[in-house]
């Protein structure tokens, strides 16, 4: 690996994702395997576990970082009605367009074994059903203030964001990820839920020929990151595996996370960081979800107008 160039994707002349091989190497039936211990299987199972309990739901849902392939919103979807994919490849945004537009169908192994979870529907009835929720499809730039400016989303307040190995891929300091969360705390709601998941002290990725440079974050270093940036951590699990011999030659890491935050908000009447749900009574109402408020009774929870 210390022979080979790292790439910093941002600053590239030019976009050098492919995304075949991507699909290839992490996600065809060579690269998954279906047993404890894998992190792909680790990754579907957490993705599950957090939607399949009906807690986290809305109308727009985005996903950050989606890449070629949307399997982070696959168990997502039957929660949500209108779904934005994201991503800072133009290569990736174009395979997505096409995989919409069913010109692509390679979903590979692992939409399998999420309908074996999910244990509802065929394969092509959830492709279908996630084709017309995803309304827009379009390029987000996490290190900006604003990822999706001047974008079909720009604006948009999201009732839940996704993120899947992008956190660590698209930082290359430990600041630049706080920025990054802060940045996308901006595009979800007072209580909305942000669920991602990503690779601990991977320092590099491999995707054909080309290495790409990462931020090898830990988990105190995660956790520190989104207390700070006004987020409640309500599960965090890792995964601590042995790389097959091959893996190896792809990336360095040999430990996953999965994390369900949601974000929280100063009370405007106790002025106490709350976490808060959308009330859904009119626009910009608000419900405290603190007990200890005084606002909040065992039996009714009083509205409010957001900031």
């Amino acid at each position: 690996m210390s022979a080979d160039k790292l790439i910093n994707q941002k600053s590239a002349p030019i976009d050098p994702f492919d995304p075949e091989e991507y699909f290839h190497t992490f996600y065809s039936n060579v690269a998954w395997r279906k047993e404890d211990g894998d992190p792909m299987k680790f990754f579907q199972d957490c993705l599950h576990e957090a939607f399949s309990k009906g807690n986290i739901t809305g109308t727009k849902l985005l996903d950050v970082g989606t890449g070629p392939i949307p399997n982070t919103v696959f168990c997502a979807a039957p929660w949500f009605e209108d779904i934005t994919l994201s991503d800072f490849s133009q290569k990736n945004l174009e395979f997505l367009r096409k995989w919409r537009d069913g010109k692509i169908n390679h979903m590979g192994p692992v939409f399998e074994y999420i309908l074996q979870l999910d244990k509802s529907g065929s394969m092509e009835e959830r492709q279908d059903e996630l084709r017309k929720k995803i309304g827009n499809i379009v390029f987000c730039d996490i290190t900006e203030p604003n990822p999706v400016a001047s974008t079909a989303v720009d604006g948009v307040i999201f009732d839940a964001i996704t993120c899947s190995n992008c956190l660590e891929v698209a930082s290359f300091t430990l600041d630049d990820i706080a920025k990054s969360v802060r940045n996308l705390r901006t595009l979800l709601k007072p209580g909305g839920h942000f669920v991602l998941e990503g690779c601990l002290e991977m320092s590099f990725y491999r995707v054909g020929e080309l290495l790409y440079e990462c931020y090898p974050i830990n988990t105190n270093q995660l956790e520190d990151i989104f207390k700070k940036e006004g987020f409640e951590i309500l599960n965090l699990q890792v995964l601590n595996y042995t790389p097959r011999p091959e893996e190896g030659y792809f990336s360095d890491c040999n430990s996953v996370f999965a994390m369900v935050t949601r974000k929280v908000e100063h009370c405007r009447f106790t002025h106490i960081r709350h976490s808060y749900v959308d009330a859904r009574s009119g626009p910009g109402i608000w419900i405290c979800l603190r007990r200890a408020c005084s606002y909040h009774t065992s039996n009714v929870l009083v509205a409010f107008l957001a900031r």
